[in-house]
């Protein structure tokens, strides 16, 4: 499924049924998951219909199904190409972006 041509609501209950789909897939009751992570398996089960809950459980649910390693991409910049690299590259050494200054008149 291409995220990019789905809306916010939509990524979200993807996110929540493959999550579903992963517990079933290693065997854990909502009940357990729910346990793991220290919520209700009401909280569970409504991130596996809707997709949504706090950005700590989801982080929670994903460890508790062995999925942290999927994030690693996750808001990385993607280099395409030599030039995109090279530009990336002379970016990497600034910390801070640029913010206009006033100038003294």
């Amino acid at each position: 499924m291409d995220f990019s041509l789905l809306l916010p609501d939509e990524i979200c209950v993807e996110l929540g049924e493959r999550a579903r789909e992963r517990r079933l897939l290693l065997n854990i009751s909502v009940e357990e998951l729910a346990q793991r992570i220290g919520v209700s398996a009401q909280t569970v089960s409504s991130f596996e219909r809707t997709g949504k809950c706090t950005l700590t459980n989801f982080v929670r649910i994903l460890e508790s199904l062995n999925a942290t390693p999927d994030l690693q991409t996750v808001l990385t910049p993607q280099t395409n190409s030599i030039e995109d690299m090279r530009a990336k590259s002379a970016v990497q050494a600034r910390q801070r972006a640029y913010r206009k200054t006033k100038s003294s008149a």
